[in-house]
């Protein structure tokens, strides 16, 4: 028992310091995306505002785990009883919407760059590209610290640095800018960011309509699933076997099993229920039958006698 609480204490405390880490990269991205934002605009470098956006879709990820782990509880209202997790495909679809619109301003001021080049502060953009690469790293630090021993942690990190890298790859155009004065290279950067951010964009998409149309999740097998109930000892057949995500990460698994000895279907369940939890699947509902007699065929008492 005082096991047990020591446990959910222990969690409670894991949750609450990983959402401390998400406000703070929140915040940091957010001031940088803004500042950024404003100098990309002044100083008409499509370079600063690429980067802008790639920071916008940092903040719109970060801010889409921080919701998911606030809609951890199970509880919900009589209406809503998954307490509104598939907001954050909404949140996705709107996010990508308002990059779209951004994404197609700066393309314009891209080409109109190239074919009429201007010039550029290249001191001003080197030294706001260089507090992109601080607040990156920073943020990549943060998470690695906070996720080091977890699978998804190793992601994370690589997302932050890959940022890092874009804010230093504009920090160099803003050094060749500034000592060989070649302007263009700086709408050359925006565009290539661009052309990147579309691609992890129509992944975004891809993954919103996969959800709503209750698609497997992308990190779960069907196949390997199948298998792991008919590796189950006392498992005779499986069907009726869906699965579907609710929300960032939270994959739901129902399936009527049918098993010759009724006598052992709680350890049947609890050995799945570990199995498929090692799968991916954190939310679990079997139906449990007798193979003697599956579901719409048992018969009536009577005919038992």
């Amino acid at each position: 028992m005082n096991t047990a609480i020591s446990q959910n204490q222990n969690f409670s405390r894991n949750v609450s310091r990983i959402r401390k880490i998400f406000l703070v990269g929140i915040i940091l991205n957010l001031v940088y995306l803004i500042v950024e934002s404003v100098f990309g605009i002044c100083y008409h470098s499509s370079g600063l505002l690429s980067d802008a956006i790639q920071n916008l879709c940092d903040v719109a990820g970060m801010t889409i785990v921080l919701a998911a782990y606030r809609l951890a509880d199970p509880g919900g209202t009589y209406r809503f009883n998954y307490r509104y997790k598939r907001k954050t495909i909404m949140f996705v679809a709107l996010i990508t919407l308002v990059v779209g619109v951004f994404i197609t301003y700066i393309i314009f001021g891209a080409v109109r760059q190239i074919q009429s080049p201007r010039i550029l502060n290249g001191r001003v953009i080197t030294i706001v590209a260089a507090v992109g690469v601080l607040v990156n790293s920073i943020t990549a630090i943060l998470f690695l610290r906070t996720y080091r021993r977890r699978p998804r942690g190793g992601k994370v990190f690589r997302h932050m640095l890959a940022d890092a890298l874009v804010s230093l790859t504009v920090l160099i155009s803003g050094i060749v800018m500034l000592v060989n004065k070649w302007y263009d290279m700086d709408a050359i950067i925006g565009l290539a960011v661009i052309l990147a951010t579309v691609f992890a964009l129509w992944e975004l998409l891809r993954h919103c309509v996969w959800t709503v149309l209750d698609g497997v999740p992308d990190d779960v097998h069907y196949e390997r699933l199948v298998q792991v109930f008919y590796e189950a000892d006392g498992v005779e057949e499986v069907h009726h076997l869906h699965v579907w995500s609710v929300g960032a990460w939270e994959n739901v698994l129902t399936a009527k099993v049918q098993v010759q000895d009724v006598a052992k279907v709680d350890s049947i369940r609890e050995i799945l229920y570990a199995r498929l939890k090692q799968e991916g699947i954190s939310d679990v509902t079997l139906e449990f039958e007798n193979s003697s007699f599956p579901s719409g065929t048992r018969p009536e008492p009577d005919s038992m006698e």
